[in-house]
């Protein structure tokens, strides 16, 4: 489950770069920050789908109280994101990031540190419970 997460992660990463590597450029190339954007979304919701179908339910069900409470936390937090992403792509359409090129890289930096920071938060709270659960180790129970 943990290499699987980072392989989510790694891959949302890489095309957080490729977004802002395309953001330097002074004109939009509108087919590449297309691309980009529409492998980004798949990515995350992968990603998304992924730790709700598998690891939220997983750790909920192995670990205490306490950190049940902050995984909710993290889940709804993550819905949240989901929401502001999809207002940020229906506003950032094609023509739109064609008329203001200058605006659209300025609202992809603030989204893309939002993303980066949305995954180290993940990384920092899930990933050492899932080496916790690695093969032939006791479920968590602590807090």
């Amino acid at each position: 489950m943990l290499a699987e997460l980072r392989k989510h992660h790694e891959k949302i990463g890489n095309l957080l770069t490729a977004l802002e590597v395309l953001c330097q450029d002074r004109h939009a190339d509108i087919v590449k920050v297309s691309a980009v954007r529409i492998e980004l979304t798949r990515a995350s919701r992968a990603r998304s789908a992924y730790l709700n179908a598998v690891v939220y339910p997983k750790l909920m069900r192995a670990c205490s109280p306490d950190r049940r409470i902050a995984l909710e936390k993290l889940k709804s937090d993550g819905l949240l994101m989901l929401v502001r992403s999809a207002d940020h792509i229906r506003h950032w359409t094609t023509r739109e990031i064609t008329q203001d090129w200058p605006g659209y890289c300025l609202a992809s930096a603030a989204a893309r540190q939002s993303m980066r920071a949305r995954i180290a938060l993940e990384a920092q709270q899930i990933y050492p419970l899932l080496k916790d659960e690695g093969p032939g180790r006791p479920p968590m129970t602590r807090s």
